[in-house]
């Protein structure tokens, strides 16, 4: 493009040019176009958003300062062939994935998000910077707000992510915290965002977090623990980090087990880290992702004491929130009121969601 730029300024810039050099130039503007073109459009949605019908679901009642979010958007990949091992999500792979699927998906998961018009956003299960930007093209919501994202070493390239609203926060810096398990197998960071208000005075520190995985069975649960004490030695590293912090992510335990409730030390009001998930179990929500043992509640945000209290103080207790509709629920059958995911038994597609609810929790801030 650039070269084409130039060819068009030498042009302009004589007195009498050649009918063949702008033809030239005419040809090679429009092979670049062509090109980029050729190379989005397998794999970006339609520059025409589908916003659906998100609007008629907003939550009603936002008089808060800050809406923090987090979902689990299950396997968005695009449908490129990347150096991961993203082989499951190919056109020539057991689940068909191609650019319709993948537009449903991204389409899907922005009517849920434009429903809950969240200030901060955390994302796991994406597969890269592409799908990321790709969403946005399809929110109304988050269009405009700023992706926080780095690389994982998950070997299917799933990450963590954030979006925030740039007209509430500036990003100060980004760190990304490894996780070194004793059989060496490859999993997701944490990521710790540090986030400025615009008012110049409010300061907050938001680590993203997705856990490893149950798929080994009871021997995956010292794994847990393993994140649990590396994410709670980074939070007592510094006193700012204690103060104004918020957690959040899918830790693939529960409130009440011990990766949490012992090594994470996240519990009750009076503790210096209050996990809203546990105080939600307590009220009766019964969870955020159902499986063949039923609900479990692994997807939480757990915000420091100093917020909670604060927050007490101008409106009312921060509640979590489960954000669930009848348009992201299996209908009838033995799964009857489940999250509704892309992919079904038997890798059949059933166009849906993902295998998790989002969680959400209105909080106002403290000075620091």
């Amino acid at each position: 493009m650039d070269q084409a730029r130039n060819i068009i300024r030498r042009v302009t810039n004589v007195r009498i040019v050649s009918l063949g050099t702008i033809f030239f130039a005419i040809l090679f503007l429009l092979g670049c176009f062509s090109q980029r073109n050729q190379k989005e459009n397998y794999s970006r949605p339609n520059s025409i958003p589908n916003f659906s019908d998100g609007k008629s679901h907003l939550i009603a009642g936002k008089n808060h300062a800050c809406r923090i979010a987090f979902y689990n958007v299950e396997n968005l990949f695009d449908t490129l062939d990347g150096e991961n091992d993203d082989a499951e999500f190919q056109p020539n792979s057991d689940l068909k994935w191609n650019s319709d699927r993948y537009k449903n998906k991204l389409r899907n998961i922005a009517k849920v998000i434009d429903s809950i018009q969240p200030d901060i956003l955390g994302v796991v299960e994406v597969e890269n910077m592409l799908a990321m930007k790709d969403l946005q093209t399809y929110s109304s919501w988050i269009n405009q707000f700023v992706i926080v994202h780095r690389d994982s070493p998950d070997k299917r390239g799933i990450d963590v992510a954030l979006y925030y609203n740039p007209s509430k926060f500036a990003v100060s810096g980004i760190y990304v915290i490894p996780i070194s398990l004793p059989d060496g197998y490859a999993t997701r960071s944490i990521m710790r965002v540090h986030l400025v208000a615009m008012n110049g005075k409010d300061s907050l520190v938001v680590f993203v977090n997705h856990w490893p995985s149950r798929r080994s069975g009871e021997s995956s649960v010292s794994n847990r623990v393993i994140a649990a004490s590396i994410l709670q030695e980074n939070i007592n590293s510094n006193k700012n980090f204690a103060r104004n912090c918020i957690v959040m992510g899918d830790f693939n335990d529960n409130p009440i087990d011990s990766s949490i409730a012992k090594v994470l030390l996240a519990g009750y009001a009076n503790d210096p880290l209050v996990n809203l998930a546990l105080l939600a179990k307590l009220q009766g929500v019964k969870g955020s992702l159902a499986w063949f043992d039923g609900w479990n509640f692994f997807d939480q945000i757990m915000v420091s004491n100093r917020i909670f209290n604060h927050s007490a103080k101008h409106n009312k207790l921060p509640e979590l929130k489960v954000y669930s509709r009848d348009w992201m629920l299996e209908k009838g059958g033995k799964y009857d009121s489940w999250p509704l995911r892309t992919y079904g038994n038997k890798k059949q597609y059933l166009n849906g969601f993902s295998d998790h609810l989002p969680v959400y929790v209105d909080v106002f801030f403290g000075r620091n």
